[in-house]
């Protein structure tokens, strides 16, 4: 029986199984011991569950707005389907590293139909497996954008092509995962443009302008988020574009220079070598995205852990296969000499921008309460309502109600089912620092929350030495 993988492209199909296992071992050890919060990976859990259960039109209780009212995220619907085979956040990070983890495959496979040599190929596929911001994407968080990126390195590389069927496709689905991905359609109109595709780029620019007015129109319950993350710019757009043309150095107000310098570098230092005079479009395409991101004053828009900058990889790695695909190869010599400081480059920038030291600081050091919580939760059932702190409820959120005890408006702690708390002398995450709930900024609220609930009739007790369960009485 013949091979479903030509004997050329199986190392590059091996690489990506082993990144995918490395992704998701990575991040599912990270949720396990609970290093994943509610804001994001907790509220897309519920919306899943709320859309796998029927629930498409109910207000999600930990975001307070229907799953698609939050930017109108059409792809939730397929992720959906599959979350209701096996119904837990551990699926959508699995969706999510297998997104990531195929890029060297399908990277190589481009750069091997473009005639690329292999010593430049295993460069780029080196440089995406050791790119920062591919790893720490993936970590305890998701998101739909970041399921797009194959499918966005694919319409990059369909921009210049003759054939339809595939680009916009491609263009359609990347758009569909939230209304700012229509930055990342402008970026592709620019870069069509570049390739002197006109009508191409004019068709894209038009198509994500339209997706991006219907789908903000269609999740403006979610708020204005280019006011709140923009608003220091201008009272409105005119005022915003004024002031970035007349005064440009306000952005530096919220976005200091160095925080911009070290942005791009972890973004861009795996992959400097492989990048040539050919790159320049892709660069061009990947402006909106990054001037959206260096002027917001949403600093985690500037950070490598977030997926604000999913579009700008894409196009990074589109920048490279096209200043590999030259018509005059460079030399076996030069090309080991391109794959040795790729290696340096991308080594260095995952040493400096990787955080693998997190799992020693904050994580690890959790472990014995991850599996008291663990255990713990097991007397919980799917259709309990639960109130908990934020850390928790990204383990709890599969569920109809469920609210966090940080935010207000909780409501009388009576009506739920269970409350899980954790107890007085463990350490816990807080604002990226481990420490003792007695002594962090929660612990007035977890110990008023326990005597409310015990005033009320509900039964508490330590459920272990880390976990403390209110339960109706």
């Amino acid at each position: 029986m013949p091979s479903l993988v030509h004997p050329s492209r199986r190392p590059f199909v091996i690489l990506s199984v082993l990144y995918t296992a490395v992704l998701f071992s990575s991040t599912a050890f990270q949720h396990f011991l609970l290093g994943s919060q509610v804001w994001d990976l907790g509220i897309f859990e519920q919306f899943n569950w709320l859309i796998a259960n029927g629930g498409i039109n109910q207000a999600s209780s930990l975001r307070n707005i229907t799953p698609l009212q939050d930017h109108f995220s059409l792809l939730l619907l397929p992720i959906a389907l599959v979350y209701k085979l096996s119904p837990n956040a551990y699926t959508l990070l699995g969706l999510q590293s297998l997104a990531l983890g195929c890029m060297p495959a399908l990277a190589s496979d481009l750069c091997l139909r473009k005639g690329v040599s292999r010593p430049l190929t295993w460069a780029l596929a080196l440089a995406i497996v050791l790119s920062p911001y591919s790893f720490l994407v993936n970590r305890g968080d998701f998101h739909p954008d970041v399921l797009t990126l194959p499918l966005m390195l694919l319409a990059i590389r369909e921009t210049d092509q003759p054939r339809r069927w595939l680009y916009y496709p491609c263009l359609l689905l990347t758009l569909f995962a939230k209304n700012a991905q229509a930055l990342f359609g402008v970026g592709l109109s620019l870069y069509a443009l570049a390739k002197g595709q006109r009508g191409r780029a004019g068709i894209t620019l038009a198509i994500s302008l339209a997706w991006w007015f219907i789908a903000t129109e269609m999740s403006s319950a979610g708020g204005d988020h280019v006011g709140i993350r923009l608003g220091y710019l201008g009272n409105n757009k005119l005022e915003i574009i004024t002031t970035l043309i007349t005064r440009p150095w306000t952005v530096f107000r919220e976005a200091p220079p160095d925080s911009i310098l070290l942005y791009t570098l972890g973004l861009s230092l795996p992959f400097l070598a492989l990048l040539g005079r050919r790159s320049w479009p892709a660069l061009l395409g990947c402006t909106p995205i990054y001037l959206t991101n260096i002027i917001s004053a949403s600093s985690i828009q500037r950070e490598l852990n977030h997926h604000y900058s999913i579009g700008i990889l894409a196009f990074l790695i589109g920048g490279c296969i096209d200043a590999l695909s030259q018509s005059q190869p460079p030399s076996m010599q030069r090309a080991r000499n391109i794959l040795t400081a790729t290696l340096m480059l991308a080594t260095a920038s995952f040493i400096g921008y990787g955080r693998v030291s997190y799992f020693t600081s904050r994580y690890l050091p959790r472990l014995q309460e991850a599996r008291d919580f663990q255990q713990a939760k097991q007397v919980i059932q799917p259709t309990d309502s639960v109130l908990t702190i934020a850390n928790y409820a990204a383990h709890l959120a599969g569920r109809q109600q469920i609210e966090q005890l940080e935010k207000p408006g909780y409501g009388p702690v009576d009506q739920y089912d269970w409350i899980v708390l954790p107890a007085p002398d463990i350490p816990i995450n807080i604002g990226g620092k481990l420490k003792r709930v007695d002594r962090s900024k929660i612990a007035g609220t977890v110990a008023r929350i326990r005597r409310q609930a015990e005033h009320s009739g509900m039964t508490c007790q330590s459920a272990n030495r880390s976990i403390v369960l209110c339960a109706k009485s």
